[in-house]
């Protein structure tokens, strides 16, 4: 497993891979602070200056970008296990290292180092720039790193814990599918609009689908799911889906 990780994070260390994903965490990240401190003078929403200036007023920005964090991990690993099929670099890779499930677990565990880190890094450099310009909005940011750092230092976990899962389950539909554009649109569409739509037209569902559940551990709770039921089953159906990987990774024939 270990020379899989290796020979995987040097594909991860290519200038055009590594810049390429982070860089996007971290403009996004940039972009979500800057858009809602901006309208935080004009909103009547939970985004306004004196919900900022709360302890967890930081937190809650991070918690406003759980898509973006899904389709970010999701992308990255669908992209990373299903391009070995479409490039006709599995059987290669098979030779050097016959052992499918350590290949599968080394490649794996590599790229949800490199998007967990890109998270936590996008997130750091979220703070940093929140700090900076949010007092020219009027909005105090003493407490952030006071008595609301737990809270800050809790969305920062839950994001990665977050990611970690999407990937999982992005590597589960590169799995199934073998190509990496049906994988990544089949699962941005899942996300977004139809697990939206299910949830809204009938709430009750909206406690089994596993993208509302990441959205809860992100969130720490919402309207739809509880923290740890959120965590109980998003986790869990992560790892059904890291499971459902392996078996399909170790038994299917590789035809490409």
């Amino acid at each position: 497993m270990i020379r899989a990780f290796r020979s995987e994070w040097f594909k991860i260390r290519r200038p055009g891979v590594l810049l390429g994903g982070l860089g996007a965490m971290v403009a996004f990240s940039i972009l979500a602070v800057v858009l809602t401190v901006a309208r935080a003078d004009k909103a009547p929403d939970a985004v306004n200056i004196l919900r900022l200036s709360q302890p967890d007023g930081f937190a809650s920005i991070l918690q406003r970008g759980s898509d973006f964090l899904g389709i970010f991990a999701l992308g990255v690993l669908a992209v990373a296990t299903a391009q070995e099929y479409s490039n006709g670099t599995l059987r290669s890779l098979l030779v050097r290292e016959p052992r499918r499930l350590r290949l599968l677990a080394g490649k794996t565990l590599a790229n949800l180092v490199y998007v967990c880190a890109s998270v936590l890094i996008g997130s750091l450099v979220a703070l940093a720039v929140a700090l900076a310009i949010a007092p020219s909005k009027g909005i105090s940011t003493s407490a952030w790193l006071g008595a609301g750092l737990g809270n800050t230092v809790g969305v920062m976990g839950n994001l990665v814990l977050a990611a970690a899962a999407f990937g999982l389950l992005g590597t589960f539909l590169a799995l199934v599918v073998r190509a990496p554009a049906p994988a990544v649109i089949g699962g941005v569409v899942w996300i977004l609009p139809v697990e939206n739509l299910l949830a809204r037209a009938w709430p009750n569902v909206g406690h089994w689908l596993p993208g509302q559940q990441l959205a809860a551990i992100v969130a720490g709770g919402n309207n739809i799911s509880g923290y740890t039921w959120a965590l109980a089953l998003g986790l869990s159906m992560a790892a059904a889906a890291a499971i459902a990987s392996g078996a399909l990774f170790r038994l299917r024939d590789v035809s490409v």
